[in-house]
């Protein structure tokens, strides 16, 4: 879902996967799974769909 919408939108896309932190870091990251965008946390803690992805994209863009 993320390469479909980066290639149709032309973002930069990173991610972060909690194991590669150690626990303090971990502790300050958000929820799993959770999208942030620009800095700002969209969605924490639950499954999203494209559509709600690609809503929140177009909102900031």
């Amino acid at each position: 879902m993320v390469t479909e919408l980066k290639k149709k939108h032309g973002y930069d896309v990173e991610i972060v996967k909690k194991s590669s932190f150690g626990l303090m870091q971990r502790m300050s990251l958000p929820k799993f799974p959770s999208v942030e965008i620009d800095g700002q946390v969209v969605f924490e803690g639950c499954d999203i769909s494209e559509e709600q992805l690609e809503a929140a994209i177009k909102q900031r863009s």
